[in-house]
């Protein structure tokens, strides 16, 4: 059985024991997790895939489900949990999952789907600060970042002494230049991928990586991207956003992406070149 259908399975079966049963589940995604719609039951499975590999505990499962929640409870754009079982994470056949209300996704586009453009990111990106500012929760600051150190801990990380030393190297430096900032709650992850288009409009998904730190984070999730003109997403994004702030987060970002490209190579071959392209960019101090 294969990596992927080892956790289909596991999501169909933990389902059932809280009443949700599916005869033709659907994998959606496989990466950080594997995305499974427990059709014909409008309820998605997010399994732990290869975030475990840097994130051996399940925290980060709670908390984009309490934050998700939140949202959802003051109206915004959110993917909400599942209101069919009980909006914690769920364990069974050795996987960690939680479960959300399913959304048909509207339109087709790059990569099957319709990806947002600044007009849309910027606007709705303020419009989800704002309404995360009022957030009771404690949320860590910019646990994402802690995604690098622990990858190049781990002994089968596949990357030469040199490269290791060079992200180690990038890291501590572009940490270093971040300076002080306040800290304020997150998305995380804030980029086109993660605003999907529904029949009732564009909504936030995939908090996993929701933490607290400078807003320039979020916004450096669209303002680092090859694909979207920097200037434009911040206009509308319309706030002030330090353009220091900016610029070290925007490193981290590629930093970060980095690091994930490499952990999905390992089980994903099709993505080494592109982990290669990016390795690159990082070349020995």
């Amino acid at each position: 059985m294969t990596y992927t259908q080892t956790r289909a399975d596991a999501a169909v079966k933990v389902a059932a024991t809280l009443g949700i049963h599916s005869s033709d589940p659907v994998v959606l995604a496989d990466g950080a997790n594997v995305v499974v719609h427990l059709s014909p039951a409008p309820v998605v499975a997010k399994v732990a895939a290869s975030t475990t590999e840097v994130r051996p505990a399940a925290d980060w499962l709670q908390r984009e489900l309490d934050v998700a929640g939140y949202l959802a409870g003051r109206g915004a754009p959110v993917m909400t949990p599942s209101p069919e079982v009980p909006a914690t994470v769920h364990h069974g056949d050795g996987q960690v999952m939680s479960f959300w209300r399913y959304l048909p996704p509207s339109g087709r586009g790059q990569a099957g789907r319709r990806l947002a453009g600044e007009d849309v990111i910027g606007p709705m990106l303020r419009d989800l600060h704002a309404e995360l500012a009022g957030y009771p929760g404690q949320l860590p600051v910019l646990t994402p970042l802690q995604d690098i150190p622990s990858y190049l801990a781990r002994p089968q990380t596949a990357v030469t002494p040199a490269e290791s030393a060079a992200l180690t190297a990038a890291h501590a430096r572009l940490m270093a230049g971040l300076g002080s900032f306040p800290a304020r709650p997150l998305h995380g992850d804030a980029g086109a991928g993660n605003l999907m288009a529904t029949g009732s409009g564009w909504v936030w998904h995939d908090f996993e990586d929701t933490c607290s730190g400078p807003l320039a984070w979020d916004v450096a999730a669209s303002t680092a991207s090859q694909r979207l003109d920097a200037r434009r997403v911040l206009a509308a994004y319309g706030d002030p956003v330090d353009p220091a702030t900016l610029a070290a987060c925007e490193q981290l970002r590629r930093l970060h992406l980095t690091v994930w490209y490499n952990l999905y190579a390992e089980r994903l071959p099709e993505l080494r070149p592109r982990a290669a392209e990016l390795l690159a960019l990082w070349p020995a101090p």
